[in-house]
């Protein structure tokens, strides 16, 4: 019967592995949102404040009126902001740009 080797006879072994650098893929990582859908929701979202020109929704009522969860919403709302469709009020409410 061997005897078990020691922690330190362990710890030892370690100095003698050889590390080789790992070259990053060029692949294109796998793009999880279907841009064709975000487009479609967008636009309308956009058009359902077009068609009513006073709405002023904050978040959590997007998310019910557009049958979205709360964080998808919050996304889109934030991406027509920085495209300049609609505007953040001080009361956190998302109005059209040209209604604000």
């Amino acid at each position: 019967m061997t005897q078990p080797a020691t922690i330190d006879s362990r710890l030892a072994r370690l100095n003698d592995v050889t590390l080789s650098p790992v070259a990053a893929s060029t692949v294109p990582l796998f793009e999880r949102r279907d841009r064709m859908r975000r487009t479609a929701l967008q636009h309308r979202i956009c058009n359902e404040f077009n068609e009513m020109p006073g709405t002023s929704l904050t978040v959590a009522q997007g998310a019910r009126l557009f049958g979205l969860a709360g964080d998808i919403c919050s996304r889109i709302f934030s991406e027509l902001v920085r495209d300049g469709r609609l505007v953040l009020s001080a009361d956190s409410r998302y109005r059209l740009k040209t209604a604000a």
